[in-house]
């Protein structure tokens, strides 16, 4: 499931306002989270390995792709294995349906970054090292039952354009694997969400946390 944002930025590119967050997705599974992928030609297939109780996995088939991070990242990517996206609120503080922004970021090569909760191994068993490189055919990521996996702000793609928005409240959304893909235990924990107060200073833009949605169990 995803983290709620501890923290929101604000910043000015290019004369566009942005807001800057990080993005945080832990396994709060019992199981590892694994995907391989075998390239032909200029097409990837993403299979999951689902583990047995005992030992070995069965394999299954799934729709998930890969995009080249070539933003700096320069290795390769599942693509929208989280989407975050900004709405506003209305006066009772319900999102509202649309419109809404969307962040540009292309996909993530989840690893074990951090040990987030008290199961699973006690050192990290998936490296980012398994990302690959450009001219590779096979590549295998994975994530631990109890570690996350962390896209800091300061990275590509980690933001979204809110220059033209009015003044007001809104909440920021995290949808882990929105299309379905991947087969997990329960789906109910892949969305989380803050709710911001957006408001333009004479010093710039600044974005206030007035709201937080559900963190790792």
């Amino acid at each position: 499931m995803p983290k709620p944002q501890l923290n929101v930025t604000t910043g000015r590119v290019d004369g566009k306002w942005y807001i800057f967050f990080s993005t945080i997705i832990v396994n709060v599974g019992r199981s590892d989270f694994v995907l391989r992928a075998i390239r032909d030609g200029d097409t990837w297939s993403v299979q999951q390995g689902i583990p047995y109780s005992q030992s070995g996995a069965r394999i299954v088939p799934t729709d998930a792709t890969l995009v080249w991070g070539g933003d700096g990242h320069n290795h390769w990517h599942v693509a929208r294995v989280a989407t975050v996206r900004l709405v506003a609120l209305d006066d009772i503080g319900r999102p509202l349906k649309s419109p809404s922004r969307t962040d540009s970021k292309a996909g993530f090569c989840f690893y074990d970054h951090t040990h987030e909760l008290a199961r699973g191994p006690a050192e990290p068993v998936f490296s980012a090292h398994s990302c690959g490189h450009k001219d590779d055919t096979i590549i295998g990521v994975g994530l631990s039952p109890g570690w996350n996996d962390t896209y800091r702000q300061s990275l590509p793609g980690q933001s979204i354009d809110v220059s033209g928005l009015p003044d007001g409240k809104y909440r920021l959304w995290t949808d882990i694997d929105e299309p379905g893909w991947f087969r997990e235990a329960r789906t109910d924990n892949n969305r989380t969400w803050i709710d911001l107060d957006l408001e333009m200073t004479p010093q710039g833009l600044s974005a206030n946390t007035i709201g937080r949605g559900p963190s790792p169990p």
